[in-house]
């Protein structure tokens, strides 16, 4: 059976912090997952609360409903508690990786850090870690004195460390960064929390106006304006702009969205036709720009069934 020499005490203390380490980042990322999913869900319900009169109904005159704007308004405020705490987690793991990486690189180097910091101890040219439990209490040094004495430690070790050391050290943390910085990148939202929130926002208004629109002209085979149609002549949304005048209504993004640009219009024209038979025709018109397209590639036809 092999002892357990001081280069394979250090490559298993460095094993087990590497470890510690995958687990603060499993947990960072299930995190930032978590949060992406409820801060759309979250999103799309203050959205139909806020910006459409059904939802502005239904929030000023039934309980039930109250108490869910109220439960989204609080669970909205926690999202940036949540991105501090994936920050502090995913700075914990990448501190955690690097010390691993030296350990299991330079096990004797490791070694020395650690008996310095007093995490492990020399006994019989072995390091063993300290399994003292705390017995009488004694008089001793202050606090202020063991953290002096143990900077000086740490200072006295740091400079007995060869440049090719700190060299190998730099380039782990450039790696790690590069790493993991990238893994974050791919997998955080786009934009406004995803542009599907973009997406909803934009068909859920544009649909809310059709339905009023069509559902006006069957009672009175006319156009409706907005008080007609019991709607705002002008609402702001996180993403758009929206504006009713006369027949018309047009949907203007009020900041850039990926390759979008702002100012991009989308807008949906209602008119007459006929003599006899009055019958409502929808003009729906989205932007010709390409890059705007993924927003709502189906708007043409959106409430045509």
């Amino acid at each position: 059976m092999k002892s357990l020499t001081s280069v394979r005490t250090a490559r298993l203390v460095a094993s087990l912090i590497a470890i510690l380490g995958m687990f603060f980042f499993a947990a960072e990322r299930v995190l930032v997952k978590v949060c992406v999913m409820a801060k759309d869900g979250v999103q799309m319900g203050l959205n139909r609360y806020s910006n459409s009169f059904t939802g502005r109904f239904a929030a000023e005159n039934f309980s039930d409903d109250k108490k869910l704007l109220d439960v989204l308004r609080q669970a909205n405020e926690l999202f940036p508690i949540a991105e501090k705490v994936s920050l502090a987690l995913f700075i914990i793991c990448l501190i955690l990786f690097i010390v691993a990486a030296f350990g299991i690189a330079f096990p004797k180097q490791f070694c020395h850090v650690l008996v310095a910091v007093k995490l492990l101890k020399w006994q019989d040219g072995i390091v063993l870690q300290d399994m003292k439990l705390s017995g009488t209490p004694s008089e001793g040094p202050s606090v202020s004195d063991k953290l002096k004495e143990l900077c000086g430690k740490i200072a006295a070790v740091a400079k007995k460390v060869q440049p090719k050391y700190w060299i190998f050290i730099g380039c782990s943390l450039v790696f790690v960064l590069v790493l993991v910085f990238g893994v974050r990148g791919c997998s955080a939202p786009s934009v406004f929390g995803g542009s599907q929130a973009v997406t909803d926002d934009l068909n859920g208004q544009t649909l809310y106006y059709i339905q009023a629109q069509k559902s006006f002209f069957a009672k009175t085979n006319k156009v409706g304006g907005p008080k007609s149609l019991q709607m705002p002549d002008s609402l702001v949304s996180d993403y758009f702009t929206y504006r009713i005048t006369g027949g018309k209504f047009t949907a203007t993004l009020n900041k850039n969205v990926k390759d979008c640009p702002a100012g991009t219009r989308w807008s949906v024209s209602a008119a007459t036709k006929g003599i006899f038979t009055l019958d409502l025709v929808l003009y729906r018109a989205a932007p010709k720009d390409t890059n705007c397209v993924f927003i709502s590639p189906n708007f043409k036809n959106l409430g045509r069934k």
